[in-house]
């Protein structure tokens, strides 16, 4: 089988014309059984006339596993594990089951990952014996997954592939979102529901969550970063047209105990940076954004979101959060930063865009709904926005994690106008940031521009021109 991947692997490429390491522009992704893939991205995917659809990207797919890859500018890129280890992109390509002609002859190393497989056990509360393992006919298994549609036993449960091996035996998980009591049990009035870790009068089930942990070993054009186990990474992306050859780049991660960290040392030469450099917060975050002019947006674990104020390659931790307001009732997860628009994903995958975002006040003003039933986004280096999303309709039905590409996005208009759906699902993370390839000017805009108009053929007196690029700082 690994035989027939790498030939197929190969071929792909043959016919695509795509060989080595990839550019410094390249799109990356995992999904979600921690493969990597990668894109080279055409001009025409980011033009505002005759876009490239994307599901019309050819991915080709990396040695190694990841739950995370970051890209951003002069080639750096950077990977977590499932175990929260941190690794660097080497510049080689293939290994694992892309071996010998797939893969490049030197930096190609080992890696491990360790993921902890999760089931629970389920109860509802009988007025005779108390807590029991029989349920209600309508009620669901009493050993299940997070949603409670599949049965899942102890006995039952296998590693999610021949790769994997278990490390541990079965185990209470007590880190659980709503708290557990002492044996580990979360309580609720019924299936499905809120959790919570303290019984009420009307609670009348209850579940815990069992943990085991397995082991997968490979190879890949990866090398670890420690000793730090990491949540989340981003790299400042690619500007366009401004060469930062020589310049430290800039790296933000938060620690898997919700610590901000800035790293230092970052270069293309030297990719994997130096050293840690903490920067104090007053609660744990659990993502970290740095986008164009070194702007720094993070989201804290209770949901609220924060700005870092006079980051820049000379104070590259900057002085000081402020704090910025979350969407009315809604608590953040994720944050990215492109090189003037700042989006946001909440925790019942709403998309958010932040308006007001200027040089003078680059907190922004307030947050304008997008989009629903997405998980993930990316905002690129060109203001350009992809996400995972779900819910997407498929051929057969509605797909989970589906590479989407927002169209019409410009100046004057940066939430854009639609979707673009590409290839779904099971994709967890895309990366856009290094991808600064613009489109080739079509002839309608090389006329306006001899004739002084912005990208169109006439404006009403005193309409604000279009600009042409990113706003620098």
């Amino acid at each position: 089988m690994n035989d027939w991947l790498a030939l197929l692997n190969l071929s792909c490429c043959e016919s695509w014309k795509v060989h080595g390491r990839p550019s410094v522009q390249a799109i990356w992704s995992t999904t979600c059984k921690g493969d990597i893939f990668v894109s080279e991205p055409s001009p025409d995917l980011e033009a505002s006339e005759h876009l490239l659809p994307c599901d019309q990207m050819f991915w080709r797919q990396m040695g190694g596993h990841l739950r995370v890859v970051e890209a951003g500018g002069q080639g750096v890129v950077w990977g977590i594990g499932y175990d929260g280890t941190a690794w660097v992109y080497t510049g080689g390509y293939g290994g694992g089951c892309f071996q010998g002609l797939a893969s490049s002859t030197s930096n190609v190393y080992a890696q491990s990952d360790v993921k902890s497989i999760c089931i629970y056990e389920n109860q509802r509360w009988n007025p005779v014996t108390g807590y029991t393992s029989r349920g209600l006919p309508t009620d669901r298994y009493m050993w299940s997954d997070a949603s409670g549609l599949q049965e899942c036993t102890k006995a039952g449960t296998k590693p999610p592939s021949l790769q994997w091996a278990w490390v541990s035996d079965w185990s209470v998980d007590f880190s659980v979102p709503g708290g557990a009591d002492q044996e580990g049990w979360q309580y609720a009035s019924d299936f499905p529901s809120s959790y919570h870790g303290y019984k009420t009068m009307r609670d009348f089930v209850r579940r815990r969550r069992w943990a085991r942990k397995c082991k997968l070993v490979t190879s890949g054009p990866w090398l670890e970063v420690a000793p730090i186990a990491l949540r989340d990474v981003s790299v400042i992306p690619e500007s366009p047209g401004v060469s930062g050859r020589g310049h430290s780049i800039a790296l933000w991660a938060v620690s898997d105990k919700g610590d901000v960290l800035c790293r230092l040392g970052v270069s293309e030469l030297n990719p994997a940076g130096s050293s840690w450099l903490h920067v104090g917060t007053d609660q744990p975050f659990a993502s970290v954004s740095v986008g164009g002019c070194h702007q720094v947006w993070a989201v804290a674990r209770d949901g609220s979101a924060f700005y870092r104020g006079s980051v820049s390659p000379s104070q590259p931790a900057g002085d000081c959060w402020y704090h910025i307001p979350s969407p009315p009732k809604q608590r953040l997860k994720q944050v990215s930063v492109g090189q003037t628009s700042v989006y946001a994903v909440d925790e019942n995958e709403n998309l958010w865009y932040r308006q007001g975002v200027m040089p003078s006040y680059p907190q922004g003003s307030g947050w304008e709904h997008v989009s629903n039933n997405v998980r993930r986004v990316s905002v690129g280096p060109l203001d350009q926005v992809w996400v995972i999303a779900n819910k997407v309709q498929g051929s057969h039905s509605l797909s989970r994690g589906t590479v989407c590409h927002r169209t019409g996005v410009r100046p004057l208009e940066p939430k854009g106008q639609g979707w673009d759906y590409g290839i779904g699902g099971g994709w967890d993370h895309i990366c856009v940031r290094a991808n600064a390839t613009r489109a080739p000017r079509s002839a309608s805009q090389e006329r306006a521009g001899k004739q002084g108009l912005p990208n169109g053929p006439s404006l009403a007196a005193g309409a604000p021109r279009e600009a042409r690029g990113p706003v620098c700082c």
